[in-house]
């Protein structure tokens, strides 16, 4: 995982249309599932809405494609909703913290977030 740019993107700096409404976005944040094999008691908490057995894994990229969040470990039924409320209710969760300059603020993530992360995708 990568520490989000703390300039604007050119992607969004060119375009016109774009810049009002994107100057202060680092990337884009998702939910997706992931195929997943489970012991027998926990399949039907791990049987998604399509009724495939999953891993519903939240996730952030910057507008490089590059990963700078990722949440794993929930079961294919739970909603990306609750994976965003947990994500934000964590000690060191998604915090986006703004840079001191407030005329034109940028959002990064801390690189203590950043490592617990990484800790925790490698521990799942």
């Amino acid at each position: 995982m990568v520490k989000p740019k703390s300039t604007v993107p050119s992607k969004i700096r060119e375009h016109t249309r774009f810049y009002p409404y994107f100057k202060d976005c680092i990337g884009a944040i998702d939910g997706t599932h992931i195929p997943a094999t489970v012991k027998s008691r926990d399949v039907s908490s791990y049987r998604n809405r399509h009724g495939k057995i999953s891993q519903n894994v939240l996730a952030a990229c910057n507008f490089d494609l590059e990963f700078i969040y990722v949440l794993s470990g929930w079961e294919g039924s739970a909603h990306d909703s609750k994976l965003l409320h947990d994500a934000l209710s964590r000690r060191n969760g998604l915090k986006v913290p703004q840079e001191p300059n407030h005329e034109s603020p940028s959002l990064l993530l801390t690189q203590e977030t950043e490592e617990n992360n990484f800790e925790e995708l490698l521990e799942s």
